[in-house]
């Protein structure tokens, strides 16, 4: 067995470990010419927005996303994206709507709203083993510690706080985004299920040979 695979098969156990609530894919638009460089930078400004609007200046004590990101080059090494795990500092749907929003409206070269793909958690199995499937290939560097953050630094919540977060959150979101970012997330959340559905069918029928 390679290293890389070694490596990919305890990647698979630690995350498991984790229990991770959101699943996520951040896209870039499929008719945009953007450098690697560049992409990565936009990756950047995205996670340090999304902490900003959730923690506030407690960012600069260390708060952060908790959250790993594995770079995918694609099947034909030409379709740059992420995927990551996360653990949701607010409401799971709240926060996959609002990271979908946000990384939207990033830059003119990242995907639209219904081509990402942010939800919570339906099968931490299948997640971990989505997001760890290019590690073969790219072995470690396909893990980006760069744009990941594992801190350990403790947010304190009080009301006050938590009526600050709320008003940075809708400052950064319009009512009419939210409704997009939430119709978007119902529409990927039974794409989800739906190909579960097709893939265990295959696997039925490979095993029963129907």
């Amino acid at each position: 067995m390679t290293p890389n695979f070694i490596y990919q098969r305890e990647l698979y156990r630690y995350l498991l470990d984790r229990h991770w609530d959101v699943f996520g894919t951040l896209k870039f638009h499929s008719g945009s010419r953007i450098s690697f460089n560049r992409a990565h930078m936009q990756l950047r400004n995205f996670w340090n927005k999304l902490d900003r609007v959730i923690y506030g200046t407690a960012t600069e004590r260390g708060c952060r996303v908790n959250r790993w990101c594995f770079a995918h080059a694609g099947s034909h090494s030409d379709n740059y994206h992420v995927h990551f795990v996360a653990l949701a500092p607010i409401e799971p749907s709240e926060f996959c709507a609002l990271a979908n929003t946000l990384w939207t409206k990033t830059s003119p070269a990242t995907a639209g709203i219904d081509q990402n793909w942010i939800t919570p958690v339906l099968y931490p199995d299948r997640v971990a083993g989505y997001v760890t499937r290019e590690v073969w290939k790219l072995g470690p560097a396909s893990f980006d510690t760069q744009i990941s953050a594992d801190t350990g630094v403790t947010y304190q919540s009080t009301p006050e706080r938590l009526v600050a977060q709320e008003e940075r959150i809708s400052r950064a979101v319009s009512a009419n985004e939210r409704q997009a970012a939430n119709n978007a997330l119902k529409q990927h959340r039974a794409g989800s299920l739906l190909r579960l559905a097709l893939r265990e069918q295959k696997l039925s029928g490979k095993a029963t040979g129907k």
